[in-house]
C-alpha cells in the first residue's frame, strides 16, 4: 500500500547517484507498504556532518524486510513508531518524516531504499539497488504491485553486492 498519509506528498523519478526516491511531506506519517518483520531502528540520529560517514546519513530509520523478500528502508524519519523485531502488516504507522541525518542540511523528506535482503551489515545495497517511484505510482493508485521481480533482476545482475558492500562498508 501506499506509505505515506496525513498530508500530501510528492516525489521525484531520479535520485544522486544510486536507485532510490525521495519523498517530499513534512510531517507524514510513514506507513508500512507491505507485511513483514522490522529488523532494524535507528531512533538516534548519529550524522555528524563533519565527518559524514555513508553508514549514518540516514539519521533515523527503519527497515522492515518484506514477507515478499524486499527490504524496505526509510530514512530521515522526525519519530520511530515501532521497534525492532515487530510485526508489522500493510498500513502500520511506523514513523514520521523528518529531517534526521544528512537531511538536516536539505528540505524534510523520507528517503525509500528498496532493495535484496543482505545477510550482512552493510549500507550501500541498503539504500537502494531499484526505482521505488514506480511502485508509488501502483500503490498510489490502490494498485497493488510488488517490487519482487525488479529486486530478483538487480540480485540476477550484481549477485555478489552484498559481499562487496559489506567489505566496503
Amino acid at each position: 500500500m501506499f506509505p505515506f498519509s496525513g498530508v500530501p506528498v510528492t516525489y521525484s523519478r531520479d535520485h544522486i547517484d544510486y536507485p532510490a526516491t525521495d519523498v517530499h511531506g513534512c510531517y507524514a506519517r510513514v506507513l508500512a507498504p507491505t507485511s513483514g518483520t522490522v529488523v532494524d531502528v535507528q531512533r538516534r540520529d548519529r550524522w555528524d556532518p563533519a565527518r559524514d560517514e555513508p553508514g549514518t546519513r540516514g539519521g533515523i530509520t527503519v527497515t522492515i524486510h518484506g514477507d515478499d523478500r524486499v527490504r524496505y528502508y526509510f530514512a530521515h524519519l522526525g519519530r520511530v513508531k515501532v521497534a525492532a523485531g515487530q510485526r508489522v502488516e500493510p498500513g502500520t504507522w511506523i514513523g514520521v518524516m523528518g529531517s534526521s541525518g544528512n537531511a538536516r542540511v536539505t528540505k524534510c523528506h523520507t528517503h525509500l531504499g528498496l532493495s535484496r535482503i543482505c545477510p550482512q551489515d552493510e549500507w550501500e545495497v541498503l539504500r537502494g539497488e531499484i526505482w521505488p517511484w514506480r511502485f508509488l505510482d501502483a500503490w498510489r493508485r490502490g494498485i497493488q504491485r510488488s517490487p519482487t521481480a525488479a529486486k530478483n533482476r538487480a540480485y540476477a545482475a550484481d549477485p555478489a553486492a552484498c559481499e562487496r558492500a559489506a567489505q566496503e562498508g
